[in-house]
């Protein structure tokens, strides 16, 4: 089974180092803390509102005190504004992809919810600071979601194939040829019709 460590380093070296998040990002939230964090109620409950108000996204917090859901969003909320952004950081971002396989969060789930929050992030700090300003901001949590989007993704892909080789016994290696032999009929099977 493939560490945490190990998925996060990778994640890491399959990014080019332009679209990471980085220190001038860390700056940039760093000097706006106050402001963001003022900013999290309206962030929290928006989020929920969309969440509960989905189908989709609702049977599957449908169980859950709406509350205690909040809670662990402004955990996150508070504990990203505030952190180094240090491999404990990063690792606990790809330890989200495991909670997501439990809970049945999908990738597009989660990559439609930082749009979200990225245009409410926007939109919200549009009367708050000049423009170069929000323009810095967005870009610095732009970075921060294609970060750990590319970890919560990679990391579900990865822990469901580790998951499935684990179970079933299968070797890694003669999973992917296979898996390799059935996407190159599906290819084939598309470009025919």
């Amino acid at each position: 089974m493939i560490s945490i460590q190990d998925i996060t380093a990778k994640i890491f070296a399959d990014m080019p180092t332009e679209t990471r998040f980085g220190t001038q990002d860390a700056e940039c939230i760093s000097k706006h803390r106050s402001l963001l964090l003022g900013l999290e109620d309206d962030i929290v409950k928006g989020f929920y509102d969309v969440l509960y108000k989905y189908p989709r996204t609702f049977e599957i917090l449908k169980n859950d005190d709406r509350s205690k859901r909040e809670a662990v969003l402004r955990s996150w909320w508070q504990k990203t504004l505030n952190s180094d952004f240090g491999d404990d950081y990063w690792q606990w971002q790809a330890f989200v992809g495991l909670v997501h396989i439990k809970q049945k969060v999908s990738n597009p789930m989660m990559i439609s919810m930082w749009g979200w929050l990225l245009i409410t992030l926007s939109s919200l700090l549009k009367d708050k600071v000049d423009e170069a300003e929000r323009i810095a901001i967005a870009t610095a949590f732009g970075r921060l979601a294609a970060t750990i989007q590319a970890l919560t993704a990679e990391s579900v892909l990865v822990n469901n194939l580790a998951a499935i080789t684990d179970a079933t016994g299968f070797n890694h290696k003669l999973l992917d040829r296979l898996v390799g032999l059935q996407i190159d009929r599906m290819i084939n099977l598309s470009r025919a019709s």
